[in-house]
């Protein structure tokens, strides 16, 4: 009956499933206006089930030459820090600055006479279902703040020279979705990717539909041949 009971219990663990971490990008349906608006249609990041940390990533490219990546973040936007970069919370409008660990999420060399090409993510957090957040980021050149999110009426979020956003603006050659925020003065445009990590040890879920069923009568079947067994050795 243990060995049973046992068995059941790790048939039991590899039938549970993961709660999975799943995201997206919204743009708005309202496009900017006003003297103090940004031109184009705020996003923002939308966290529907799970928790899990979200990366702000380069745009590449080129994957033949790591010098002819003429775009990315620490060329164009101030990574120095991470309170130069990071996430507002939209339902307070709360700014905050990013965590800041990084990760490699394109490590790839096409063949030797080629570069090692290196797509690195930035981390602006960890958050959980319920979760909508925007994205700020200063620019190298001349400091200017600009997010996904709000007006210029918010100087520390949006400054004068913040200009427009675009959600969605193709990929880049890796395949990564890239998001735009652009700049006048001469700063011109920032163009990243976002990604998704779930976090270690989600909770289990519930065993799949039936499995405890199943389980239970295979035990069931399991310990009555083994009691059918030892009737007959006893005869």
């Amino acid at each position: 009956m243990k060995k049973i009971l046992m068995t059941l219990a790790m048939a039991l663990m590899s039938a549970s499933t993961f709660a999975a971490f799943q995201w997206s990008v919204v743009e708005s349906t309202v496009a900017g206006s006003g003297s103090a608006a940004v031109n184009g249609f705020a996003y923002t990041i939308q966290v529907t089930e799970g928790t899990g940390s979200i990366y702000i990533v380069d745009k590449i490219n080129n994957l033949y030459s790591m010098s002819g990546n003429k775009e990315l973040l620490s060329m164009k936007a101030d990574m120095s820090s991470t309170t130069k970069y990071g996430w507002v919370d939209v339902a307070t409008g709360t700014k905050y600055s990013a965590e800041g660990s990084t990760t490699t999420f394109y490590n790839h060399q096409m063949n030797e006479n080629n570069d090692l090409v290196t797509q690195t993510g930035y981390k602006l957090g960890e958050f959980s279902a319920g979760d909508e957040i925007g994205v700020w980021l200063t620019t190298k050149k001349k400091g200017a703040i600009g997010a996904s999110v709000l007006d210029k009426a918010r100087a520390d979020l949006n400054s004068d020279s913040m200009n427009y956003r675009n959600a969605y603006v193709g990929t880049d050659s890796t395949g990564m979705t890239l998001h735009q925020l652009d700049f006048t003065g001469g700063v011109g445009s920032i163009f990243f990717g976002l990604a998704g990590v779930a976090s270690p040890g989600a909770p289990i879920g519930q065993p799949l539909p039936g499995a405890l069923a199943t389980l239970l009568l295979g035990g069931a079947i399991s310990g009555a041949a083994g009691m059918k067994k030892r009737r007959r050795q006893k005869a």
